[in-house]
């Protein structure tokens, strides 16, 4: 009997969930579609619609949760409404034993949300990128507009690097010493990557602030033992990149001597928002549940205040965590603690 209970659960939570993410995910694209018009090949109809489509994934990824609460919560109302939950009651099976296709739903639908963030988002952030270049709207990375890396005891500055031939202007080089004090300065009007981290500077003025001496050359080869490719800065989006591609960038950027914080924080947010999921599973079970009066009413107001009010939290401890004030890893994953404290303490105020 429980299993073929469990069944009957499963696929009455299936065609809400399939009904309510078609909506959502139809809705945003519409909404989309209308304001990026003008962002793609001067308007050309086609184009447009390969740049939304190529935000389709991220969208998936964004509205999955939101699909998960509201289902749940219609499925188990629905349930209540029709007097089928006390009949289920009746017979002895408590509210967390009914709750067992709603939890494995909600873990099948994380795994998806992770397998999209990881596989379709990226290739789909690709697409788009080309589009924007295609249509003039982006610029393809070729040319730092200056480009600022910590090398070892030394601080470098390059203008305009252009990566395609490894050449740039206006090169600065501070050299400190243990005490973070200044005691060298390299400056250079043109600077030429030649390989194996040697690079060829122009016009170049030498500053030795601890004896106070100053030397001008034409041409000096130096060794900054980094690579033109190891001073490339990353313009991907971290939110649309995959998991082991954004921890080799936080390494690399970590290693020049920038501020990570930032990715970081979408770091675990790769892994924290998928499970939200989950987390919106325990909140729309309870409330379900309880449906005073069985009004339908009811059931969609709760479930639009919960979304908003979760992404609300989500988005604000983001922002507390790229800015500083909390560790990254605090900050994506509290809200979901946060919530999944409430969903346990409205299960255990529930009549199971």
């Amino acid at each position: 009997m429980f299993k073929k209970l469990d069944v009957y659960a499963f696929k009455r939570l299936l065609k809400y969930f399939l009904l309510i993410f078609s909506v959502l995910i139809i809705l945003f694209l519409i909404i989309d579609f209308v304001g990026r018009v003008d962002q793609a090949g001067g308007g050309h109809l086609k184009d447009v619609l390969l740049l939304v489509l190529s935000r389709l994934p991220i969208y998936t990824v964004r509205m999955l949760p939101v699909a998960v609460l509201v289902s749940v919560m219609v499925t188990v109302a629905d349930f209540s409404s029709t007097n089928e939950l006390l009949v289920i009651k009746s017979l002895g099976i408590s509210l967390y034993r009914f709750s067992l296709p709603f939890i494995i739903f909600s873990f099948i639908v994380s795994v998806f949300a992770f397998s999209v963030e990881e596989v379709a988002v990226p290739a789909a952030a690709k697409v788009e990128k080309q589009l924007l270049i295609s249509s003039g709207k982006r610029k393809p990375l070729i040319i730092g507009a200056q480009i600022w890396s910590k090398l070892d005891d030394k601080f470098i500055s390059i203008e305009k690097l252009n990566f395609a031939d490894g050449e740039g202007k206006h090169f600065s080089m501070i050299k400190l010493n243990s005490d973070f004090k200044p005691v060298g300065r390299t400056d250079a009007l043109s600077i030429k990557y030649l390989g194996n981290n040697e690079w060829m500077l122009k016009n170049v003025y030498v500053r030795d602030f601890s004896k106070n001496l100053f030397h001008y050359f034409e041409e000096l080869k130096v060794n900054l033992k980094i690579s033109l490719k190891g001073l490339k800065v990353y313009s991907a989006d971290p939110e649309k990149m995959e998991l082991f591609s954004l921890i080799r960038m936080i390494r690399h950027l970590k290693a020049l001597g920038y501020n990570i914080t930032t990715y970081e924080v979408e770091l675990y947010n790769k892994i924290a928002l998928p499970l939200v999921s989950i987390v919106a599973t325990l909140i729309g079970i309870p409330l379900g549940a309880f449906n005073p009066r069985n009004q339908k009413g009811y059931t969609a107001a709760v479930a639009i205040g919960i979304t908003v009010l979760m992404w609300i939290t989500i988005s604000f401890f983001n922002s507390l965590g790229k800015s500083g004030v909390l560790p990254p890893l605090y900050a994506s994953f509290a809200p979901e603690a946060i919530f999944f404290s409430l969903g346990l303490i409205l299960f255990s105020r529930s009549h199971t």
